[in-house]
């Protein structure tokens, strides 16, 4: 049994040594990484074609006064590899049917429609300069319902930190190692529109996620904090937040999503969804 033992010893720790030597090579090829490399590894890993969400949200101002809502988010990949999102809300009856089509643009702002049904049938243009402001009383803009266009930001490596997340009560959920790396407008078009200076993003080391986003405003004054938690593995290497908040520290208000329901099917998006005429018809109410 003895002999048997000392056999398997050698092989084991040859496959010991190979694994910590992989781990090592990888870690020193990890801190080597840009900025840019490292949002595209975000990209790489966690970015699919298609997506549905069934999600509530929730507004709480500085007096601890709520406001519940539900909403559905659709995201579908178009052939030219751009994104077209679809937001509708469903309750309350007060901004029931309220809708924002998005369409992202290579090389140009995105394109953006809101309907308002109070408003008449018809959806209305957002304004390049309007994209700043803040999306139906939630503390996201505009210029936050979308992805992350790699093509129009440069990324700057910051040191690496230990970055905290905090739910709606000021708690610390989770501590995580983070690269840190700051987004800074590329072009002078993009700088004249957005209402940030910069942004800084906490990727996850151990899964490529952003997890904290600090927003700066066209001042470089700090501006409200993003958090994302409660992870779900969908599968191989993508992830999702289950839990989202944006912690407006400027207006003291808060706006914390939940994610009820996912589906990441085709047909879940279908094409037809991303066009205005399908919402100007009234087949974006939920029945």
């Amino acid at each position: 049994m003895l002999r048997h033992t000392r056999q398997w010893a050698a092989p084991l720790a040859a496959f010991a040594f190979g694994v910590t030597a992989c781990i090592f090579a990888f870690s020193a090829q990890a801190e080597e990484l840009t900025g840019r490399q490292i949002l595209d590894q975000v990209s790489e890993r966690h970015d699919r074609p298609f997506e549905a969400e069934d999600q509530t949200m929730t507004l709480i101002d500085n007096r601890g006064n709520i406001e519940e809502r539900t909403l559905r988010r659709y995201a579908r990949e178009w052939d030219n590899g751009l994104y077209r999102y679809l937001l509708v809300f469903d309750e309350p009856a007060g901004v029931r049917g309220v809708a924002l089509l998005t369409w992202q643009n290579r090389g140009a702002s995105d394109d953006q429609w809101i309907h308002l049904p109070a408003y008449g049938r018809e959806m209305k243009r957002s304004a390049d300069g309007g994209k700043r402001n803040y999306f139906m009383g939630t503390d996201f803009a505009f210029e936050d319902m979308t992805s992350e266009d790699r093509e129009k930001f440069r990324y700057e490596r910051q040191p690496d930190e230990k970055a905290e997340l905090k739910d709606q009560s000021g708690q610390v959920v989770d501590t995580v190692d983070s690269y840190v790396v700051d987004a800074y407008p590329k072009d002078d078009e993009l700088a004249a529109e957005t209402g940030y200076k910069y942004r800084r993003l906490y990727i996850s080391k151990d899964r490529f996620y952003i997890r904290r986003i600090d927003f700066y405003d066209r001042r470089g004054r700090f501006l409200k904090n993003q958090y994302a938690w409660d992870m779900t593995q969908i599968e191989g290497d993508t992830w999702r937040a289950n839990t989202m908040l944006m912690d407006n520290a400027k207006e003291r208000h808060k706006t914390l999503v939940h994610i009820e329901n996912r589906d990441l099917s085709e047909d879940a998006v279908p094409a037809r969804m991303f066009e205005q005429r399908w919402v100007t018809s009234g087949r974006h109410l939920r029945q």
